[in-house]
C-alpha cells in the first residue's frame, strides 16, 4: 500500500500545471456526460450546456433573444438554462409570467443579491423583496406624486421640455440628424427637474457628462455577454467577462459621485418647509425616520440607487423608446399622416393635453405598438424566487434566477399575428376605440411592475404629439436603410441612424 501512495504522489508531483487542468477537464466533461452532472429531476427542461459554463455562450445578448425564442419552440413556456453554474428559468408568454409575479407574487417578487457589485442599500428598484423594500417603494411613490406624476404641474414641465426639443430641430431645417442625444436630454431633463430641482442646457458640461455616463451604462452594456456578470458574481472573474464589468463598475462609481454631490448641495440649503425635489424628500424622511437601522431606513446609498434608478428607468427608456417610434413612422409615412391628421384635428396649433388623450384613439394605439413591436426593456429585471416552488407542473427552487421574457409575450404570433409588421390597428375595436390587451405588458407585472409606468406614458404621449404636431419625419433620400434589430444592453435600443425633422406648415 505504501508503495502505491509513494508511486501516486511522485506521479501527481511531476505533472505540469497544463496537464493537471487537462485532467480536471475530462473529469468533468465525463461527470457530465455520464449525467452526474444532470438536472434535478422535475425542473424545467432546457438546453443542455457545457461543463462550467453551462448555457453561457448561448445567452449573450447578440444572440439571447433569437435563442430564447427558439428554446421556447423547443420546449415551451417555461424552461430553464444554466449560466455558469446559477441556474436560471425563463417565463415565456404572458400566462406564465403572470402565474409567476401575480399569482405567486411573495415567492417571485425577489432580486438577485448584489447586483450593482455590493449587498447594501440597493434602492428601490433593485432591492431584496420584503418589508424594507415595501416601505422604500411607498416612500418612493409619495416622492413621485408630492413631485407631480400624474398631475398638470409635470405636465407643464414635460410640455416645457418638448418644446425646447421642437426649437432645437426647427433651427436644423430639416437636415440629417442623429436625435439620440437630443431626445436623450429632454427626457433626462425631467427626471433632472424632479430629483435635483433643476434643468441643464443641452451644452451644459456637467449635463453633458451624466448623459455620457449613463449612455456607457445602458447602451454601453450592449456587448457580447456583458450583462451576465451583474448577477452571477462567479462569471465576473472569468477573464471574458471581467474586463467588461470593472468598467460598468467604474461607470457606476462616477453616476454615483455626481448624484452624491447633488446631495450635499441638498443637505446644505435643505428646508423643510420648502421640499424642492426628490431629494429634498428622502432628506425629510431620514430626519423623521427612527435610529438604529431598522427596516424602511432611508440611507444615502438608498437614496443613490433611487436617483440612479430613475435615470436608467425613467429616462433612457422611455427616449429609447422614442427613438424607436421616429424610426418606425419615417419608415411607415401612412401611419405618421394619420396620426398627424388626427392631432390636427384634436388641438390644431394648441399644445398637446393629456386630458384630451381619449380623444386620439389611434394616436394611442401607435404609441402602443411602438412598445409592443420593440419593448425598450425585452427582458424587464431578473427577479429570484424567495421560496421553493411549482409553476406549470415543475420545481422552481429557492433562489433560482427567473427571467420573465416580456418580448415573447408581446411578439407572440398567437396574440399579435405578423408580429414583425408596425400595425397600430391591432390595438383599435371595430369601432376604432382602443383596447390594451392582457398581453401587453411592457412594464412587466405584479409588484415589481415598472414605479415610473406613470410618467413614461405622459412623456410618450407629449412628447410624440408635439414633436408630429411640427414635424414630418422622414429618412434621408439615398441613404441606406437603418438596421432594425436593436443592440441589448440594459435597454435594447436601436443602432445609430440618422432622421430628417421636416417643419410642417401648420
Amino acid at each position: 500500500m505504501e508503495s502505491v501512495v509513494t508511486f501516486v504522489g511522485g506521479f501527481l508531483a511531476n505533472l505540469t500545471l497544463q496537464s493537471v487542468l487537462v485532467l480536471v477537464l475530462v473529469f468533468l466533461t465525463a461527470y457530465w456526460l455520464l449525467g452526474a452532472g444532470g438536472r434535478q429531476k422535475n425542473l424545467p427542461p432546457g438546453p443542455r450546456g457545457l461543463p462550467l459554463l453551462g448555457n453561457l455562450l448561448s445567452v449573450r445578448p447578440s444572440h439571447l433573444l433569437s435563442n430564447l425564442a427558439a428554446w421556447r419552440q423547443q420546449y415551451g413556456d417555461v424552461f430553464c438554462v444554466r449560466i455558469a453554474t446559477k441556474l436560471a428559468v425563463v417565463l415565456n408568454g404572458h400566462k406564465a409570467i403572470q402565474d409567476a409575479f401575480v399569482k405567486q407574487p411573495e415567492v417571485f417578487s425577489d432580486r438577485p443579491p448584489g447586483t450593482m457589485g455590493s449587498d447594501k442599500d440597493q434602492g428601490i428598484v433593485m432591492a431584496r423583496y420584503g418589508e424594507d423594500w415595501k416601505v422604500k417603494r411607498k416612500v418612493g411613490l409619495t416622492a413621485l406624486r408630492q413631485l407631480g406624476m400624474g398631475k398638470r404641474s409635470l405636465e407643464g414641465r414635460i410640455i416645457e421640455e418638448a418644446r425646447t426639443l421642437s426649437d432645437i430641430l426647427a433651427e436644423k431645417g430639416g437636415t440629417a440628424t442623429d436625435m439620440s442625444l437630443l431626445l436623450s436630454n429632454a427626457v433626462s431633463n425631467i427626471i433632472c427637474f424632479m430629483a435635483f430641482g433643476e434643468r441643464f442646457e443641452c451644452n451644459d458640461t456637467e449635463f453633458q457628462r451624466l448623459m455620457r455616463l449613463i449612455w456607457g451604462m445602458v447602451g454601453g452594456s450592449g456587448t457580447p455577454g456583458s450583462s451576465i456578470p451583474r448577477f452571477i458574481p462567479l462569471v465576473r472573474k472569468l477573464p471574458f467577462f471581467k474586463k467588461e464589468h470593472e468598467k460598468r463598475m467604474k461607470t457606476v462609481s462616477e453616476i454615483d459621485d455626481f448624484i452624491k454631490a447633488k446631495i450635499k448641495e441638498h443637505q446644505e440649503t435643505f428646508d423643510p418647509s420648502d421640499i424642492r425635489d426628490i431629494i429634498d424628500v428622502y432628506l425629510m424622511e431620514t430626519q423623521q425616520q427612527a435610529p438604529g437601522g431598522q427596516d424602511g431606513t432611508i440611507t444615502e446609498k438608498g437614496m443613490i440607487s433611487t436617483v440612479r434608478g430613475l435615470f436608467i428607468a425613467g429616462a433612457e427608456t422611455t427616449a429609447t423608446t422614442l427613438k424607436w417610434g421616429l424610426l418606425y413612422l419615417a419608415r411607415h409615412l401612412e401611419v405618421q399622416r394619420k396620426v398627424q391628421d388626427e392631432i390636427d384635428k384634436e388641438f390644431g396649433a394648441s399644445p398637446p393635453s393629456l386630458s384630451q388623450r381619449g380623444k386620439l384613439p389611434y394616436t394611442e394605439a401607435t404609441i402602443l405598438e411602438i412598445q409592443r413591436i420593440r419593448p425598450t426593456v425585452p427582458l424587464s429585471v431578473p427577479h429570484t424566487t424567495s421560496a421553493a416552488t411549482v409553476l406549470h407542473g415543475f420545481d422552481i427552487p429557492a433562489n433560482t434566477l427567473i427571467i420573465p421574457n416580456l418580448w415573447s409575450a408581446m411578439m407572440d404570433p398567437a396574440v399579435a399575428p405578423d408580429p414583425e409588421t408596425f400595425n397600430p390597428d391591432r390595438f383599435l375595436d371595430e369601432e376604432g376605440s382602443l383596447v390594451r390587451p392582457e398581453w401587453f405588458i411592457p412594464f412587466s407585472l405584479g409588484r415589481r411592475q415598472c414605479l415610473g409606468e406613470q410618467l413614461a406614458k405622459m412623456e410618450l404621449f407629449i412628447f410624440l404629439t408635439t414633436l408630429l404636431q411640427h414635424f414630418t419625419f422622414k429618412l434621408p433620400e439615398g441613404a441606406p436603410a437603418p438596421s432594425m434589430e436593436g443592440t441589448l444592453g440594459l435597454v435594447l435600443a436601436p443602432k445609430s441612424y440618422q432622421i430628417c425633422a421636416i417643419p410642417r406648415d401648420n
